[in-house]
């Protein structure tokens, strides 16, 4: 099989930032509408970027605004603390742009907490293209980011793959018409079992990197 490109989802696929997502959400649910959310209650809330969940979850209107800056001030600050760079993946990144290999990311983030992780990690400079929740009318699982990340490629989806750690990453590769990768090789996961189930499942970034190795000599 011939892959030109390669996107990613971000949370818990690139990078481990699922705690710190966590953390930030907990501290402006426990200061702006005084109630505990557990990590599951968040997940379900997935789907908008973080602006968007607050806009929906955020009773008293005249603390939005100060909600989504909270979220962005905790995020910042403890994302040193909490999320760690992985050598495993960013050597996997470098190997795949020394090989020719296009790389993008859509996520469901929005673009300021994007470039914050891209940023603290280290890591924006492997991407051709990287599409956020704030850069989309209809977020995943449906394809739209996608598409317009291979648009802009220049590469037809059966030449691309589509990694991702959560059933709408999934479903939007598989809307897309590209093969799906699901990843488990972070102690924080969107889901415990896919559904649908991908085309591949990789439990360590080494298995993934062997597996595009030989899929690029083929």
């Amino acid at each position: 099989m011939t892959v030109k490109a390669v996107l990613f989802d971000f949370d818990g696929t690139l990078a481990d930032t699922l705690p710190v997502i966590y953390l930030a959400f907990q501290g402006v649910f426990r200061e702006y509408e005084q109630r505990e959310v557990i990590p599951e209650e968040i997940v379900r809330m997935f789907g908008p970027p973080e602006a968007g969940v607050l806009e929906r979850q955020i009773k008293k209107a005249a603390n939005v605004h100060p909600a989504i800056e909270r979220f962005y001030q905790l995020y910042a600050e403890n994302h040193r603390e909490q999320v760690r760079a992985s050598g495993e993946i960013n050597r996997m990144l470098q190997y795949l742009k020394d090989q020719g290999v296009r790389l993008g990311v859509v996520t469901g983030k929005g673009r300021r907490s994007a470039d914050i992780s891209l940023r603290l990690l280290e890591m924006d400079s492997y991407f051709d293209i990287v599409v956020t929740g704030d850069d989309v009318v209809r977020p995943k699982p449906h394809p739209e980011g996608i598409h317009s990340v291979l648009a802009r490629l220049e590469v037809p989806p059966e030449a691309a793959l589509f990694v991702g750690d959560s059933n709408a990453d999934i479903q939007a590769g598989k809307a897309a018409g590209m093969r799906t990768v699901g990843v488990k090789w972070f102690e924080e996961t969107q889901t415990d079992c896919f559904s649908p189930k991908p085309d591949y499942l990789f439990e360590t970034v080494t298995d993934f990197r062997q597996f595009l190795a030989k899929s690029l000599t083929d």
